[in-house]
């Protein structure tokens, strides 16, 4: 998204997805979107500048990233994730609903409690970490005038 238009068709493209709002403002505790799903592209693009807001495979969050190097950061750091829970044989029930595992497609070969699931809770809070990392310095970088344009 590179102009508050691009921002505004983003929304109207992904507004319906069930869930972008929870993935793009988990990272973003200082944000509140007020209004429908639809506008968070654009309070992204106000509050962090030109992005690219994309889903990381068919189950996997949604991210809203500076550049090309932050998309692969967050990507590589959601495939270590999953490689861990496919190792770990976890499946997707049982897991709180704000987890990226209950989302993960596995096979149902797995088992209910399969293998280190604090293996797999760690490489999930270390991608939350990551998009909140990511996030924060984009903002700040936008608040203090230090990105384009």
């Amino acid at each position: 998204m590179f102009s508050p238009e691009d921002a505004r068709q983003a929304g109207n493209r992904t507004g319906h997805e069930p869930h972008m709002v929870v993935d793009l403002l988990r990272p973003r505790p200082w944000l509140t979107l007020v209004g429908p799903a639809r506008e968070l592209p654009g309070l992204l693009w106000r509050t962090e500048g030109p992005g690219l807001l994309a889903l990381l495979g068919e189950a996997g969050p949604w991210v809203y990233v500076p550049d090309v190097a932050a998309l692969q950061r967050l990507a590589r750091a959601y495939e270590h994730l999953v490689r861990a829970a496919w190792q770990a044989g976890v499946r997707a029930e049982g897991h709180e609903d704000g987890s990226l595992l209950a989302r993960l497609p596995l096979p149902d070969t797995t088992s209910a409690h399969g293998g280190d699931l604090g293996s797999v809770h760690q490489h999930e809070a270390a991608f939350w970490k990551l998009a909140h990392q990511t996030a924060r310095s984009r903002q700040e970088a936008w608040a203090a005038h230090r990105v384009w344009p």
